[in-house]
């Protein structure tokens, strides 16, 4: 389903259909998914859309720019580290436009979200929550349910650390997608209640190709954020 369609078209995986139908002046867009049906009228009857994952803090509605990944506790020695792959949940995005110059029309996802709060209830923040497995090798998935996140963890402290917990920054989630959704990352703790995270500007994997956000879309004033410093802790 992930690419550029070009309209009309019509689309059919894991219990989700979009179809594109022209008349005189518009394009008829219509989803179907197993949690709702959606219609939209377009202004134009010629080109393409794309179709692709997107950063998972959309739906139903932007809660917060955090996504935090809870995983079985691994234990990293001192100035050491480790790669695992995890799991996170596919929003996937509908995105009508070209180069710097697209809009989103629509967002859907087959997972239910989950928030939970990061931190103390006085100075914590709120976070897509993401409870995920852990595993050596790139596991497989659903593709419109589930994409892989490969993690390399750094232990930049002279002491063993359990971590448990990874949390990043919505602005910079770089997702690619070829056979599913994926991304990179990286995580450096400095001790057990701090610890810094990033997510790779380079594919996963050769032959990806990166998606179009929707915190592009947005004409954000507020500055896209390299990394986020985790002050709470990286463990349960």
């Amino acid at each position: 389903m992930f690419g550029r369609h070009s309209i009309p078209f019509r689309l059919e995986d894991s219990g989700i259909s979009i179809e594109t139908r022209r008349n005189e002046k518009f394009t008829i867009y219509e989803r179907i998914s197993p949690y709702e049906r959606v219609e939209k009228r377009l202004g134009f009857t010629e080109g393409a859309l794309t179709v692709n994952p997107v950063e998972p803090v959309n739906l139903p509605q932007e809660v917060t720019g955090a996504v935090e990944f809870h995983f079985t506790p691994i234990a990293v020695m001192p100035l050491s580290e480790v790669e695992v792959f995890l799991t996170f949940p596919v929003e996937t995005g509908v995105f009508s436009g070209t180069g710097d110059n697209f809009t989103l029309i629509d967002v859907f996802s087959l997972a239910q979200p989950k928030y939970s709060l990061y931190g103390s209830p006085e100075r914590g923040i709120i976070t897509r929550h993401v409870e995920t497995g852990v595993s050596n090798d790139v596991p497989t998935v659903n593709p419109l349910e589930e994409g892989v996140l490969s993690l390399r963890i750094r232990n930049a402290g002279r002491d063993w650390v359990w971590v448990s917990r990874a949390v990043f920054e919505s602005s910079s989630l770089r997702i690619f997608y070829g056979p599913h959704a994926a991304m990179s990352a990286e995580m450096v703790v400095y001790s057990r209640l701090l610890g810094e995270t990033w997510v790779s500007k380079t594919p996963p994997a050769k032959g990806m190709q990166e998606a179009l956000r929707v915190y592009q879309t947005r004409r954000s004033l507020i500055p896209e954020k390299p990394s986020y410093l985790m002050e709470y802790g990286v463990g349960d």
